[in-house]
């Protein structure tokens, strides 16, 4: 499968995953952290959004996978914002 369409099944099975009460909120979590060189500043940005706008996150062992992909996601956006400004550095 190439990458592009890896990464669009992986959006929406995060969509469909998201506030649902189901076992696949802890297999779309891993595969997202599994996967992360796949994903732009905007699919991060766009997991935090949906994370803390979604009205229900499901159980508690579902909020702590979706908490936890949250924090995750924040990482990579600073990883690629550093990547960004040590790129700028460099081109002086």
């Amino acid at each position: 499968m190439k990458k592009k369409d890896l990464r669009l099944t992986i959006l929406g099975c995060f969509r469909y995953s998201l506030g649902r009460m189901t076992y696949m909120v802890q297999h779309t979590c891993e595969i997202i952290k599994d996967n992360a060189d796949i994903f732009n500043y905007q699919d991060w940005k766009r997991f935090i959004n949906e994370i803390e706008e979604a009205p229900n996150l499901g159980m508690s062992f579902d909020i702590r996978m979706w908490s936890e992909l949250k924090e995750f996601s924040r990482q990579e956006l600073k990883r690629l914002e550093d990547k960004t400004e040590s790129k700028k550095g460099v081109r002086r």
